[in-house]
């Protein structure tokens, strides 16, 4: 059995009679973590990345915490999960990884969902969508800066750079990017996706700007931007290799001793 609610000096003498175990999730120290987050992120903006169902925390419970202090803006995998969370959340800036899967973009728009585009094709069919509603309506881009996974090479932005019509058509709210090493502090990839990023970002209209996910904001100044983007640290997780975690555990598991 699992509780998402703050832990007290007596949780343990709740556990039913029944039970093995208990699971039990602090909220309390998710917002210490948070706050931790964002003083460490001042003066970018702190959102919350709380895709899979807050990192299987239960994202009910989780999101609306953050909401209370203070997260204004998040991020998730799958249209699903955004749409969820738009029923916990209706005024949150809500973010969806994944982009803009065919023929979702009326679902996008209904729920005031922001899709993060990761190809020059989305781009121009976000474009077309916005044209077709008669409004400019918000998205994020994800550039490849090296992490090989989704974004827009330098080929796409290349492709769409110079084209004012398209990026008329819509409103570019953020450009992101995701770092592949920031749990190694000392990896030279870091400076060098930095970097790419800054040369890539240049070529789209100005807009914020996001690089650091939890290890990243740890950092420094030269990486947290505009805003960032923290999971696994939210969560009690050690986002990087070495040197103690400065984040609260978030989960705590008790057994019974049988013998």
């Amino acid at each position: 059995m699992s509780h998402a609610r703050t832990r007290d000096a007596a949780a343990d003498d709740k556990v039913p009679p029944d039970s093995t175990a208990l699971l039990t999730i602090d909220l309390d120290a998710l917002i210490a973590n948070y706050d931790r987050l964002r003083e460490l992120a001042a003066p970018a903006e702190c959102a919350a990345v709380v895709k899979a169902d807050a990192y299987g925390l239960g994202v009910t419970e989780v999101a609306p915490a953050l909401w209370r202090a203070g997260c204004k803006t998040f991020f998730v995998a799958t249209l699903p999960e955004a749409e969820e969370l738009r029923a916990l959340l209706p005024e949150a800036v809500i973010y969806v990884f994944s982009g803009l899967l065919p023929g979702t973009a009326d679902i996008y728009r209904k729920a005031d969902l922001r899709p993060v585009l990761n190809s020059a094709e989305e781009i121009r069919e976000w474009a077309a969508q916005c044209s077709r509603y008669g409004e400019a309506l918000p998205c994020a881009v994800h550039i490849d800066s090296g992490m090989n996974r989704l974004g827009l090479t330098a080929a796409d932005v290349e492709a769409v750079s110079n084209n004012r019509e398209l990026w008329s058509a819509l409103s570019l709210s953020l450009v992101m990017s995701h770092l592949a090493c920031a749990d190694d502090a000392s990896h030279a990839k870091n400076a060098a996706q930095r970097d790419i990023f800054d040369s890539l970002r240049a070529r789209l209209p100005e807009t914020r700007a996001s690089l650091a996910n939890s290890a990243g904001i740890l950092l420094g100044a030269d990486f947290v931007y505009d805003l960032v983007r923290p999971g696994i640290a939210l969560y009690g997780g050690h986002p990087q290799r070495r040197g103690p975690n400065p984040f609260q555990p978030v989960v705590h598991l008790i057994g019974r001793i049988l013998q």
